[in-house]
């Protein structure tokens, strides 16, 4: 039994055989524990990664969200700021009380919701402020004159504007122009192409004011000022609601630059032009305005007696055929036109448009529309509706010469309701051979300066008496300001000043611009778009719309183009 015993022990030395196979067995375990444990770490870091994945994933899933609902939120600033710009409604887009413009929406799955916000900036003033920004505060590139004859005036009125100069001036008018001629200090096709084969001159309207690029002369510095870009890509934080902090100026060296009143290198273009905008033949309701120049004048007849009657219609059209009865009274458009040009031209066209007209004349047929004959197009045309307000029409010998009054009565009472109310239903367009309008409420001094002709120190005269009116970016539109006739009831314009400049002045224009900031509330998460909307059709058309991206926090860091 005791040797039996003995035999379930192993003693060293004594089983060569069986300590070999136990030494073998052991370094078998040794070799697969760090197997194990090396699989055991590869699972733990897979598990490790593929959480982190997720985690990742869902971190970029909540921001997407939070993206997506910022742009929501600055989408539906732009629907509430188009729906607020309506024609009838002429005070709707001046920038008023913050509730108006910055508007909360509450959210259904407890997140906080959000805002946005409407905000737009004013040269004229240098401030940010909540509201939309009337384009007509500028001048239009787009409406500049680019006949020969106008030539000179052209020039002008680009040099009233800061960091023109005479070349450069006619660099952009060749610019737009759709002619190879160079002006006598221009640059056209010709020049470019020297430069860079294949380079020409744009030759057509600009689709945005960085076109103005490619133009000879212009530098970035000129267009934006030293930060070379645009002054709607860096738009403020989010504005204070409280009435105090409605308004948010630029930093000095920019609202410097933007009035034109420092150093040559803090002043810039973009905040005294645009390519915004344009003439309006739709009146607020979507229907047409009566074209009051329109060649055919049995069309227009008929036209004036649908919407007036008979009697306005007779008065108008003879108008349009005979003027008015005190012919000294018409405004002269002789100022605006280069007689030298003109004469060059003249005599090469005269012959051929001679011949035009009578054909065209003979082609129309002669009818009858009340008390009158119809039998041309017409000698005279209507520059504005103060030409038709109290001034009569002296009909010739075949009528006896008998007086038509005007339909509508000059007295103060009157001119304050009727000049607002014709000039929606009419278009004055084509009265003049420059179809620029500037509005004589918002525009600061140097774009004043550019109306077509205008007499030293009107343009200061302007601003002081709109500036004792409160007439400012953030006024409402009154009964006594909802017109140009307020530059006539305070005593600014003369009526004969009135009847030469009111083709060139406005109260609103049919082009708004103005940044849509989406947030949410719970982080800070914005999205902001630079938009303009355009009145030209019906309903209003968004015409331009860029992202001007953000931070979370809401500081814009924007990189758009105007």
């Amino acid at each position: 039994m005791f040797s039996s015993m003995l035999q379930h022990f192993r003693f060293p030395g004594r089983n060569p055989r069986n300590a070999a196979v136990s030494d073998r067995g052991t370094g078998n375990l040794g070799f697969v524990l760090p197997v194990v444990c090396i699989v055991i770490l590869f699972l733990t870091f897979q598990a490790y990664t593929f959480t982190e994945l997720m985690l990742v994933e869902n971190i970029a899933s909540v921001a997407s969200e939070k993206s997506r609902i910022a742009v929501s939120l600055s989408d539906s600033g732009i629907s509430y700021a188009t729906s607020r710009i309506t024609p009838h409604e002429s005070d709707d887009a001046v920038p008023r009380a913050s509730n108006e413009w910055r508007v909360r929406l509450p959210s259904g799955q407890g997140s906080g919701g959000g805002e946005f916000d409407v905000l737009s900036f004013n040269a004229a003033t240098g401030v940010w402020s909540f509201g939309c920004v009337d384009e007509t505060c500028k001048l239009n590139l787009n409406e500049l004159p680019l006949g020969i004859e106008q030539a000179l005036e052209a020039r002008r009125m680009l040099l009233c504007l800061p960091m023109v100069t005479p070349r450069l001036a006619d660099a952009i008018l060749d610019w737009i122009d759709t002619d190879d001629e160079p002006r006598p200090l221009g640059a056209e096709s010709a020049y470019y192409s020297s430069l860079q084969r294949d380079a020409q001159a744009r030759n057509r309207p600009l689709d945005h004011l960085s076109d103005l690029l490619g133009v000879r002369g212009m530098t970035e510095e000129i267009l934006f000022g030293r930060d070379r870009k645009s002054v709607w890509a860096n738009p403020p934080r989010a504005l204070s609601p409280s009435s105090n902090a409605q308004r948010q100026r630029v930093s000095e060296p920019q609202r410097q630059r933007v009035r034109g009143t420092s150093a040559s290198d803090e002043i810039c273009l973009e905040q005294f032009l645009t390519v915004y905008g344009g003439p309006s033949f739709i009146t607020a309701g979507g229907d047409e305005k009566i074209i009051i120049n329109h060649p055919d004048l049995i069309a227009l007849f008929d036209s004036v007696e649908t919407k007036f009657g008979e009697q306005v219609a007779t008065y108008v059209v003879a108008y349009r055929l005979y003027g008015p009865q005190d012919k000294s009274s018409l405004p002269s458009d002789d100022f605006l036109i280069d007689e030298v040009a003109a004469a060059e031209s003249r005599g090469q066209r005269q012959a051929g448009l001679n011949q035009a007209k009578e054909g065209a004349e003979k082609e129309q047929n002669e009818a009858t529309r009340g008390l009158l004959k119809i039998k041309s197009s017409g000698d005279y045309k209507v520059r504005s509706i103060y030409e038709l307000i109290g001034v009569p029409v002296q009909l010739p010998k075949e009528y006896n010469f008998a007086e038509l009054s005007s339909p509508w009565k000059s007295n103060a009472r009157n001119y304050q309701q009727l000049v607002p109310s014709l000039q929606s239903m009419f278009s004055f367009y084509d009265a003049t051979p420059i179809n620029v309008k500037v509005n004589v409420n918002l525009a600061p001094i140097e774009v004043l300066n550019a109306i077509p002709g205008i007499e030293d120190g009107l343009a200061d005269h302007i601003v002081k008496m709109r500036t004792k009116l409160g007439l400012t970016n953030n006024s409402e539109l009154t009964a006594a300001s909802s017109s140009i006739d307020w530059l006539r009831s305070e005593g600014v314009l003369t009526m004969d000043q009135l009847r030469t400049y009111a083709p060139y002045m406005t109260v609103r224009g049919n082009a708004f611009r103005f940044l849509s900031t989406g947030r949410l509330l719970s982080t800070g998460e914005s999205f902001c778009q630079e938009v303009v909307i355009d009145l030209r059709q019906f309903p209003a058309l968004v015409s331009h719309c860029i992202p001007v991206h953000t931070h979370a926090s809401g500081l814009a860091v924007g990189n758009g183009t105007p």
